[in-house]
């Protein structure tokens, strides 16, 4: 959890890249990378299927992502996960 010390010095403007622990789908996550200027959310396959979540709820998405470069990743669908940022009564829980 973060507190006011911790922006104490720090440009608020600032968007760097930060990673985190989340709470997905009931589990923590470790190694989760913050990037506010990317337009999209990704979760590796092989951490989706560690978390235990039907596949069921996997809706087929057939448009390749795009990367800086031009590079084209085809994807196994999207889903909608019940994510939890911090502990307590701070704690937030979003579908992303």
């Amino acid at each position: 959890m973060f507190t006011d010390v911790d922006f104490i010095g720090v440009d608020p403007e600032q968007d760097d890249p930060m990673v985190i622990i989340v709470g997905i789908a009931n589990w923590d996550v470790r190694k989760v990378l913050i990037d506010r200027e990317s337009s999209t959310d990704i979760l590796f396959w092989s951490t989706f299927q560690r978390l235990d979540v039907s596949h069921m709820l996997v809706k087929p998405y057939l448009e390749p992502l795009i990367g800086f470069i031009g590079g084209q990743v085809h994807t196994h669908g999207v889903v909608d996960l019940a994510t939890t940022f911090g502990r307590g009564e701070l704690s937030r829980t979003l579908l992303v």
